[in-house]
């Protein structure tokens, strides 16, 4: 009978890790992850500055589109004259009339634009979507990082306001992307 016993104890014994054992699978998860970490915070910010690049480029060719259709750059009150950067963004994100007039609706004679869907981008630099206008680029800039975005009504232009640090932390390098990029 005592043989009997020592055979079932022995079939019901759990079976557990050792502690050399789960410190080695500790050790192994601690260095993929010390290898892993960095690699995927560094496409991260290399995915913002691209993400960046293509915002820039498709806020340009609506400008570029806008001025084609109205004759002028978005950015002026059709009433006053007055430029702004709420005009800019409402008349490339709503429909407009030949003068540059805005309305939610497509409904004669509102049947240009909108050019960019909304909201309008973010600046992921900074987070802001505002855009300071510059009747011309002699007209002093604002501090870099102050506002979200920057356009020059005289030449069309449209870049981003940010600082040198910022745009390192999205994966842009001074390597002359940063002159594409047109910083103010």
């Amino acid at each position: 009978m005592n043989c009997n016993r020592r055979r079932r104890s022995s079939r019901s014994r759990v079976r557990a890790f050792t502690m050399v054992e789960l410190v080695i699978v500790v050790t192994i998860i601690g260095i993929i992850s010390a290898i892993a970490v960095p690699r995927m915070s560094a496409a991260s910010s290399t995915a913002t500055g691209n993400g960046l690049k293509l915002t820039l480029a498709n806020v340009r060719k609506a400008v570029d589109v806008f001025y084609a259709e109205h004759g002028r750059y978005p950015g002026y009150d059709p009433a006053s004259g007055a430029a702004s950067g709420e005009f800019f963004v409402d008349q490339l994100i709503t429909y407009s009339d030949a003068t540059g007039n805005t309305n939610a609706t497509y409904a004669y004679p509102f049947i240009y634009g909108p050019y960019i869907r909304s909201p309008f981008p973010t600046n992921p630099t900074n987070h802001l979507q505002n855009v300071h206008v510059k009747t011309s680029a002699a007209d002093a800039d604002p501090a870099a990082g102050s506002v979200g975005w920057i356009a020059v009504l005289s030449s069309g232009d449209f870049g981003i306001s940010a600082t040198d640090a910022a745009l390192d932390d999205v994966g842009i390098i001074d390597d002359g992307s940063k002159k594409l990029l047109r910083i103010y």
